[in-house]
């Protein structure tokens, strides 16, 4: 199925591209990441743009569309034409973000600092027109005016997916407003414990009874991971022992694999468990250069299997 696009960035002009089943959209930044006895590297990154790269490598169809300042080299974004995504710039005159890491000898974050740049001054209206064409609009790191315009425009029957990368701690005012335009919420634990309702628990509580329908997706680092539906309630454990040279983009590739299992119709345990072992695989190297397809994460996940088995649990 073809679309046609006029970008609301006025630099582009209307070109053809394909339905895409996940519209994906964020701030893009400027990475600066030191490994322990590394040299920095400096790559592209945001949430948004690892979740459609871990999608497109899985074989899902993504539209990205990523706000960036004057400063940015779209060829930057080359990794995720080679892996099939459609790619659209939205233009921000201005800095684009930045972002620097610094992570420890056993491959976790020591130190973390962002800069928005122009990337606050990101709107609904600078989306390309087709972003709102797809079944799933998912929404990574970006201002709230911006989340919460695009939330509020989604048409009955789609879907809004959302993963925050801190930006909604202790703003639980700001995230009640949010969350009833929200299908599912993509969040690690230290966020959910900060939101600001008291912990853990009383955020999960607070958020479903703001959306009775709200699906909770919340990865916990080597305690593995919580799925939490209006129908049941999951666990699933980390991998026993894997690979581990960064784990920039493990839990966004959690997210993905587990989003495009779900949309093509698996079973909460299947998805969850291959969103295991395909966040797993995505630590083997650095950055986004060892995302998984989907033939790897059906292979491995043959062999851990029996390690990972998904729990039902009492509702919280």
């Amino acid at each position: 199925m073809t679309t046609t696009v006029r970008s609301l960035n006025r630099t582009s002009s209307p070109h053809t591209i394909e339905m895409a089943e996940f519209s994906v959209t964020s701030v893009l930044s400027v990475d600066h990441i030191t490994l322990h006895d590394a040299p920095e590297r400096v790559t592209v990154g945001s949430c948004g743009f690892y979740t459609a790269l871990a999608l497109a490598k899985l074989g899902a169809q993504v539209l990205y569309a990523g706000a960036h300042g004057s400063d940015f080299g779209l060829e930057q974004l080359n990794p995720l034409r080679d892996a099939g995504a459609q790619v659209e710039g939205c233009l921000l005159p201005g800095k684009s973000a930045r972002l620097d890491l610094v992570y420890g000898a056993d491959g976790n974050v020591q130190y973390a600092r962002y800069d928005e740049g122009e990337g606050a001054s990101f709107r609904s209206r600078h989306l390309p027109m087709a972003f709102g064409d797809a079944p799933v609009l998912w929404l990574g790191t970006a201002p709230y005016d911006f989340q919460l315009e695009v939330a509020r425009q989604a048409e009955a029957g789609q879907q809004v997916y959302l993963s925050p990368q801190g930006e909604l701690v202790g703003r639980s005012d700001d995230l009640l407003r949010l969350t009833p335009h929200v299908t599912t919420l993509f969040v690690n634990n230290g966020e959910l414990a900060g939101f600001g309702f008291g912990g853990e628990r009383e955020s999960i509580s607070a958020l479903r009874a703001a959306n009775p329908h709200l699906t909770l997706v919340i990865t916990r680092s080597a305690q593995g991971a919580w799925l939490i539906t209006p129908e049941g309630v999951y666990s699933v454990p980390a991998v026993p022992d894997p690979l581990i040279v960064n784990t920039t983009g493990a839990g966004d590739t959690f997210n993905a694999a587990y989003a495009l299992q779900t949309l093509r119709g698996a079973a909460p345990e299947e998805a969850l468990q291959w969103a295991t072992a395909a966040a797993a695989l995505s630590m083997r190297g650095y950055a986004y250069y060892a995302l998984p397809t989907a033939g790897e994460v059906d292979t491995y996940l043959d062999t851990i299997r029996s390690a990972i088995p998904v729990s039902v649990l009492p509702d919280f």
